[in-house]
């Protein structure tokens, strides 16, 4: 280990050098004074944090072990290191104090150079992370770092022309035209069951197809050409129905009542197309006062730990996964699209839960057309479960929430269409259903029924004893969980 007095010779030629001034003594002489006539460095508050029980804790020390280090002054009588032995000594009613006085002056400096002479005295103290963040941001240089940072941007937004790639220029144009009188009514309609289904947004245009069957109108009419073998007889009336053309149309005219602002933008979406986004922050110290506020906001008690069954919920389309996701959230389910029969690793998934769940028995609930395909997801995800992954049937339930015969009947559902012939499931389905090939699309049915259909169904597999208890203890949780982000947020306050 070098000898003191060549660490303290290196201490200074470093300081020496950062402010380029001629040769001064920083290592200063020994003195005596009065507190009274010492001031503290009003710019050491940039750096630094006075905290009353620490000052309290260290006047203690100094009451017992005595004044182990000197206050350090400039010649003009202001503090470089000794901020909190200052306050201590005061505490303790001290009128004469030991220091030692370097051959500089506060009036005579800049700014910036005095609170990189303070960081420097101030190295082994010991600090907060924020302190530990001002004292860092002081050794920085800031003409570097922002000369790093443009040349960094400037390769970023420039980077498609240095690799030499060729831009496209945009060709034609996308004209729409306007909506005319001949599909009033169809615009009437789909107006009315976005703003009636409002409180399931977004929605699909299969979930405004299905409802506007109910309805008996006229979507349109179909102008002969010249060139059509019907040129001459007049127009011919379009009755909205359950076919491409009506399916297209609503959809096309769902798109215009959107860009001209009828419909709201949020009313639809399309989750056949998913999208990664980024939410980047304008700076630092927003992200870390963000993270500051959002502290331990996350927490959720597991409503289902107490209960005997392990629980999924699973959906044919995701037009309507959303939707179920209202229900089962309240209830912490975990809920899957099927997207049409899942896929084994789907049901791999549901057989590892239910295996780390330590549970008595996988409910699996279903929610699916009323077609060929529809009911033989059920049996599917049974068969696949029971034979590919081995649970026991006697640990196995599954029930469907919809859409199912009993709705039908009850809610006088619309048919749809007719069961395919070519679906692999055509004879179990007419045969199951008495020869009636009739079916019923989910969108078919009236959301409100649908969810309060899938809460019950949850509600009668579920101990609502034990889901209620959960609930109560949730509840209990919080004024402990409020005390504790508070407490927590006020000692990180510096931060923001």
């Amino acid at each position: 280990m070098p000898p003191k007095s060549n660490a303290i010779a290196v201490a200074v030629a470093a300081v020496q050098a950062a402010f380029d001034v001629e040769a001064i003594d920083l290592v200063g002489r020994l003195s005596r004074k009065l507190l009274s006539s010492i001031n503290p460095s009003p710019e050491n508050d940039c750096l630094y944090e006075q905290n009353d029980a620490s000052i309290r804790e260290l006047a203690d020390r100094i009451e017992k072990e005595g004044l182990l280090e000197p206050l350090v002054l400039t010649e003009d009588g202001f503090i470089l290191s000794g901020h909190r032995r200052y306050e201590a000594l005061e505490l303790l009613g001290r009128t004469k104090v030991p220091v030692r006085i370097v051959a500089v002056r506060r009036s005579e400096m800049d700014r910036d150079d005095y609170i990189s002479l303070l960081r420097r005295f101030n190295r082994s103290r010991e600090k907060t992370v924020a302190e530990k963040i001002r004292e860092t941001l002081v050794d920085l240089d800031e003409d570097d770092a922002y000369e790093n940072l443009q040349v960094a941007r400037e390769k970023s937004v420039n980077h498609a022309a240095h690799q030499g790639l060729k831009e496209i220029v945009i060709e034609g144009s996308k004209q729409r035209h306007g909506i005319s009188d001949d599909k009033a009514e169809h615009r009437k309609y789909i107006l009315q069951i976005v703003e009636d289904r409002k409180e399931y947004w977004p929605l699909s245009v299969r979930g405004v197809h299905y409802p506007l069957l109910n309805f008996n109108f006229i979507r349109g009419y179909y102008h002969p050409r010249r060139t059509d073998h019907d040129f001459g007889k007049g127009p011919r009336t379009l009755k909205y129905a359950n076919d491409d053309g009506s399916y297209d149309a609503t959809s096309n005219l769902i798109t215009r009542l959107r860009l001209n602002g009828e419909v709201p933008w949020v009313a639809f979406d399309d989750p056949t197309r998913p999208v990664e986004e980024f939410h980047p922050f304008k700076n630092a110290q927003k992200f870390v006062t963000q993270e500051v506020e959002r502290l331990l906001d996350g927490y959720w008690r597991d409503l289902l730990q107490s209960q005997p069954n392990y629980i999924e919920v699973l959906v044919e389309k995701n037009t309507v996964f959303h939707m179920a996701k209202q229900v089962t959230k309240k209830y912490q389910i975990t809920t899957r699209s099927a997207r049409g029969l899942c896929s084994i690793d789907s049901f791999h998934d549901i057989a590892v839960a239910f295996e780390d769940s330590g549970k008595e028995r996988l409910i699996l609930i279903v929610l699916s057309d009323f077609d060929p395909e529809g009911e033989l997801i059920p049996h599917d995800a049974g068969r696949r479960l029971r034979d590919d992954f081995k649970i026991p049937s006697e640990n196995l339930q599954i029930f469907k929430a919809g859409v199912t015969r009993e709705q039908i009947s009850q809610h006088k559902l619309p048919s749809m269409n007719f069961a395919k012939e070519t679906s692999s499931n055509y004879d179990a389905f007419v045969e199951r259903n008495g020869g009636d090939t009739s079916v019923y699309e989910l969108e078919a049915l009236d959301p409100k029924a649908m969810l309060s259909n899938l809460d019950n169904v949850i509600r009668s597999v579920l101990d609502i004893d034990l889901y209620n208890a959960e609930l109560r203890a949730e509840r209990g949780e919080a004024a402990y969980l409020e005390a504790t982000k508070k407490t927590i947020r006020q000692s990180l306050k510096g931060l923001r």
